[in-house]
Formats: structure tokens, sequence, C-alpha cells
């Protein structure tokens, strides 16, 4: 099973260090907690770091340190960052640049677009995008009606083998990640479930 970790680093790094501010040290425990998923999920781990609330100069600190632990590394939203770290890929919002733009500011980088309809999942991949990642599949706080694994299954047959297809939201379960495999989901993304060390790739 892949495994799609996505950072945040209230979860990943301790109290202390984020509340001393210390951007070295955050880094580095950052890292630390990313090697640690990485010794017990191997090469069917890919870590996408999501800090939306970083500055470009400290985000790519992170993204660096992600990239040093082995793990393939996608960025959230900067595709600036994910050029100059030498990230795998980046991900976009479903409303904001679009593929197209994307893929001229950086055509070795693969590209992601998070998705929440069936409409936006077939609007990404007519752009073009390598990967789509749909939710929430389940109920998540903060996020609104779940999809249901349904919306998996549709997915599938709207995009075919065209593109990747991700499941995210609510993904707290082996047994969960494993349906949502079986509703036609190529990998899982999750965020609490992988850092409390509950859900690894397998």
């Amino acid at each position: 099973m892949r495994l799609v970790a996505i950072t945040n680093r209230a979860r990943m790094v301790p109290r202390d260090v984020l509340v001393a501010g210390d951007l070295r040290a955050i880094t580095d425990a950052f890292g630390a907690a990313i090697a640690r998923v990485v010794a017990r999920s191997g090469a069917e781990l890919i870590v996408q770091v999501r800090e939306k609330d970083l500055d470009g100069g400290p985000l790519l600190g992170l993204v660096r340190a992600a990239i040093a632990t082995g793990a393939t590394v996608w960025v959230n939203d900067r595709v600036d960052v994910a050029l100059a770290a030498g990230a795998a890929g980046a991900q976009l919002p479903e409303r904001g640049l679009t593929v197209t733009m994307a893929r001229a500011l950086a055509p070795q980088l693969r590209l992601g677009v998070s998705c929440h309809s069936i409409e936006g999942v077939r609007a990404a991949a007519d752009a073009g995008a390598d990967v789509i990642q749909l939710g929430p599949i389940w109920r998540t706080p903060g996020k609104g009606e779940p999809l249901g694994p349904l919306a998996l299954e549709g997915a599938r047959a709207v995009i075919g083998t065209r593109c990747e297809l991700v499941a995210v939201g609510g993904i707290e379960t082996t047994e969960r990640a494993r349906a949502a495999i079986r509703a036609g989901a190529d990998a899982v993304a999750a965020i609490r479930a992988v850092w409390s060390g509950g859900l690894t790739a397998d």
C-alpha cells in the first residue's frame, strides 16, 4: 500500500521546540520525524510537505530536510519552493495555479491536484495532472461532508489510467486505507495517523 504522509509540524516537532522558535532546531526535529516514518514505511512512502503558514525560506529548509531523509517529497502549492529544493512534485489546490501554468514553470516536476468533487477530478485529469488527491473520503474535522469510498469508484471511472488517484480524509486505520485501495485509489494520504505511528505503507 502506497502512503502519502502529509506533514503538520505541530504533530511532528516537540512542543517545547516549537515554542522556543529556533528554526534550526525545528527543522532538525522535522527531519527526524520524517526519518522515523521512512524507516517504518520504506520505498512506498511519499512525503507531502504542507506547511501553509510558512514563508518561502523556512519552508525551503523543511523541504530540504525531508529530502535528506531519502523520501520522495512533494510540496503543497509552492512550485517555486519545490523547484529550488529539488523536490519530485508539487500538489496544487483545485482553485489556484493551474496545471498548465505550473507545467510551463516546472516541466520536470510531477503535478498533483487536490479535488473535492467528481467534476474537479474530471477537470484536473483533462488538464493533464499526474496525480489527483480526492477527499475527504471519511469525516475529517473542518473539511465538510465526506464523499465516501464510492466517490473513489466514480473518480476511477472518470480518469481511467490517465493519472494516479490518492484518497485523503479520515484515513486513520489500516482497514480504511485498504477499503480506499479496493475502491480504486492507488494510494492513501493522511496526517494524524501517520505521525502517531498508526498507519504505515505495507
